[in-house]
Formats: C-alpha cells, structure tokens, sequence
C-alpha cells in the first residue's frame, strides 16, 4: 500500500479521536456562573483552577484538532487533486498510446504500401529489363544463325567444288585411260593391217576354197562380233559416271566400228584371192589366235575398267569403287571415300526409289556413284567383323552441311531382322543424336512390318529403316528437292537438326563406316 495512503488514514483515526475528546468536551461549555465564581473569590479560584487548566488544555487541543483536520482535508484535497491530475494524466498518456500505436500502424500500412509499390516497379523493371535482354539474346542469337548459315554455305560450296573437282579429275583420268587402249587398240589394228597386207601377197591361191569356208568364217567373225558388243555393253555400264564424256567415248566407238568395217572390206578382199586357198587353213588359224588375243587384251581392258584392286577396307584406298573382301564374306563392291570410310548409304538428287521390299533392303540397290544402299545383309556381315564407327552427314535444301557420330555400330542377322543392336556414344559434328531411341529395333520395310505402331511407318515415311514408334530420324524416306514435305508425307529427316519440324525434309544424306581403332 502507498505510504501517504497509510499516513493519511493514521492522521483520520487520530483526529478522529481528538473531534470525540472536543465533542465530549467542548470548549464554550463553561457556565458562566462558574466564570463569575472564580472571578469572585481566591478560594474558588483555588478549586476551579484545575478544571480550568483542563478545559483550557481541552481547547488547546481542540484548536489542534480543529487545525489538523483542516489540514487533513486540505492534504485530503490535494491527494484527490492529485490523483485526478494522476488519472487525467493517465488518460492522456492512454490516449497519446493509442494515437502513438494508431499513429505507427497508418506508418507501418505506408510503409508497407510504399515497399509493395517499390517491389512492383522492381519487378516491372526487371521484366523490362530481361525482356530487353532476351531480345537482345534473340537478335544476337538471330545473327549467329544467319552467320552459321553463311559458314554452312560455304562449306557446302568448297566442298562441292571438292567434290567436282575430284570428280573431274577422275573422270578426265579414266578418259585418258580410255584414249590410251584406244590408241593401242588402234595400234593393235594397224599392226593386223600389215598382217593382212602381207596375208594379201599369200592367199591368192586361196580363192578358190574360201566360198566352202566362208560360213566357218563367218561364224567366228560373228562370235569376236558379238565379245565386241559385249565388251562395249560392259563399258556403257561402266560409263554411267562419265556421261558428259559421251559424245567423246562414242567418237571413238564409231572410230572403232569404221575399223571394223576397214577389216569388213579386208575379208573381201580375202574373199576374193582364193588361189591361196591351200595355205588358208594355217593362215586363218593365225588369224583366229591374233583375234582371240585381241579379244582376251579387250576383255582384261575393260575388267581392269569395271573392278579395281582388291581390298579388305578402305582404310587405305583413295577415293573410287573397290572389291571389299572380308575373311569369311563374299567379295562385294563398295565406294570408298578417299579418307578411310565406306559409304553404305547415299541420298543427293532423288534419282533412286528407296520404297523397296525387304529382299531389295537385304541385298541393296542403286548406283554406288550416285544414290544407293549398300544392303543390310553386307552390313551386317561388315560389322560382325570387328568394332566400327558410324558417320553420318546431313544436308539441307541451302547447303548446310552437318554430321554426327557413333563410335560401335553394329546391327543383327535377318533372323532378328537386322535388329540395331549397337550405336555407341554419339559425338556432334553441328548435328545431335537422333538414333538411340531406335536402338533394339528391328529393320522395317512396307512389305514387312516390325515397328512399334498400329499402322506402317515405311508406308508412311516412304522407306525402311529401324523404325520405334515411328521415331526420331528416318534417312530413307521420300525424296523432296525443295526440302518441304507434301500432303503430310514424310520425307528424309532427322529430328534433333531440324528442331523437331517434321514439314523440313533433307536434301543430302551419307552414311559410312570404319573400323574403330582407325
């Protein structure tokens, strides 16, 4: 308890009792015959005395009490005063706190409200800001394109004029080739032109029984005929990359056929010296043992024209058509390209169909100079052998020119359908992996359908390959010159290049392999 509160109640009590002491004995009580009695008289004086002494400490006391009491009222009203200040303070302070938290809060709501202003302009000029970044990004990236594009190209450019300039030079060497066993089949000729001359001077005799051998010469004449036709049919086979040499290789046909005509009016002239008729059996003899030697010199020529060396790998060869033989594996033919790879597919200008049957995919087709597939039964028979890589170029109607590859390409025998048993790690060359999602499938082709889909992805697609469902690469599909794919018919394509745009077909695809450890 509050001390002033004890002292105060302490201070009632005591002039509590001092007004009971004034009330039981007040101070004008005295009668006034006393008064008079004392005034009149010693003797009273004497008795009265004490009880004067009394009543005068009585109202001593009395004026005491009467003057605490009216300074205990006046302390009394000053503590009420003071707790009412007290309690107005109070309310005051109460209320300055509600002002103060009333005063905070409206602080604190604009804080609040000037934060959350503040973060939406961050926020708006951050996205302002990252939406000026990713278009610069994007024009940048845009720039990058277009100069990959120009350095696309480019490369397509010099590498075709590589490529023709190889192309040339092989073509210009084969010529050359020509025009030399030309000009020793021309020599060859002139030498029978001196035999014959000389043979002239023997066979006049000989005219009288050229008429009975005449047919048996005819024959053989018309049996070196035809090992001529045959000769030349082999060597328009093989002219099927040199045709803008022809009006050159036929010059020198016809130069050819006026040769055999020269030899034509040479047999007439045969015909008509029969008195040399005795010695015509030896000399026609001769004559049919030069020929059959001409004839095997032609036939060595134009085999030496239609087959090459033979080879086990291209590891080695320079670029041009080889035999390959493998241990174990027929002796088959294959490009190679000049830097260690066998090319086992090749698609350029649409000249060849790739929507072919399962038997035609197993043994291949085309023209290994232009378009073609080597054959799934070679294939496989090649990557049995040992551990090999797989290259892959690609290119667009523009000339861009990319490549990925694979370093363990192998596929299964016909009894598993040729299953892609193995591609390695791919390694981009400008172009990513777009082959592992046909990994474990088995070849499709229109006639024989093993992949994944309700309906025929080769049918669709316009060629056979491994297809899943139907997948991510097809690079036997429909040939587009524009490079566009027509009434949702796919084309050649291989996904990851093409940004997943289906609608882009390619325009250039080559595939070759190597041993690993090249």
């Amino acid at each position: 308890m509050d001390p002033r509160v004890i002292v105060v109640l302490l201070s009632v009590l005591f002039l509590s009792d001092l007004i009971s002491a004034n009330e039981e004995c007040p101070t004008n009580t005295i009668p006034e015959q006393i008064i008079e009695v004392v005034e009149c008289s010693g003797t009273c004086f004497e008795v009265v005395k004490p009880f004067l002494n009394y009543f005068r400490e009585l109202k001593t006391a009395a004026d005491k009490s009467s003057e605490l009491k009216t300074h205990l009222l006046q302390v009394l009203k000053e503590v009420e005063i003071k707790d009412q200040l007290i309690d107005t303070l109070n309310a005051t302070l109460k209320s300055k706190d509600e002002q103060t938290q009333t005063l905070i809060k409206s602080k604190d709501e604009q804080i609040q409200t000037l934060i959350k202003s503040k973060d939406e302009q961050i926020q708006t000029l951050i996205k302002s800001k990252d939406e000026q970044i990713q278009s610069l990004i994007k024009s940048k990236d845009e720039q990058i394109q277009t100069l990959n594009s120009l350095i696309k190209s480019n490369d397509a450019r010099v590498r075709a004029q590589s490529d023709n300039e190889d192309l040339i030079r092989l073509k210009n060497s084969e010529i050359t080739k020509r025009k030399n066993e030309i000009l020793l089949l021309n020599q060859t000729i002139n030498k029978k032109d001196e035999e014959l001359t000389k043979l002239n001077l023997k066979v006049k005799h000989l005219e009288e029984l050229q008429k009975n051998e005449q047919k048996k010469y005819s024959d053989e004449k018309d049996e070196f005929n035809k090992k001529l036709i045959s000769c030349s049919e082999i060597i328009n086979q093989n002219n099927h990359t040199l045709i803008e040499k022809e009006n050159e290789i036929q010059q020198n046909k016809e130069d050819i056929q006026r040769k055999d005509e020269l030899l034509k009016e040479k047999d007439k002239e045969i015909q008509e010296k029969t008195d040399e008729a005795k010695t015509r059996d030896a000399q026609e003899s001769l004559l049919t043992s030069q020929i059959n030697d001409l004839s095997q010199n032609l036939t060595k020529t134009n085999k030496r024209l239609l087959e090459c060396d033979e080879i086990n790998s291209c590891t080695t060869a320079e670029k041009g058509i080889y035999n390959i033989k493998l241990p174990g594996v027929s002796a088959f033919k294959a490009f190679c390209n000049g830097s260690g790879w066998l090319v086992i597919q090749r698609r350029m200008d649409g000249s060849v169909d790739f929507h072919r049957s399962w038997t035609e995919y197993r043994d291949g087709f085309g023209y290994l100079r232009g378009e073609f597939f080597i054959g799934l039964e070679k294939l496989y028979q090649i990557t049995q052998s040992g551990q090999y890589e797989l290259l892959i170029s690609l290119g667009e109607v523009d000339g861009s020119r990319y490549f990925v590859k694979y370093d363990n390409f192998k596929i299964s025998s016909e009894k598993n359908s040729y299953t892609l048993e193995y591609i390695g790690n791919p390694t981009p060359g400008g172009a990513e992996d777009s082959l592992k999602y046909h990994l474990n499938m088995k070849f499709s082709t229109y006639d024989r359908d093993n992949d994944l889909w309700d309906e025929s992805c080769a049918m669709m697609c316009g060629g056979g390959w491994w297809f899943a469902n139907c997948g991510y690469s097809s690079l036997n599909g429909r040939f587009y010159k524009d490079g566009k794919i027509k009434d949702n018919l796919y084309g050649i394509y291989w996904g990851s290049w093409q940004d997943w745009d289906y609608t882009v077909s390619l325009t250039f695809v080559e595939m070759m392999i190597r041993p690993k450890h090249f």
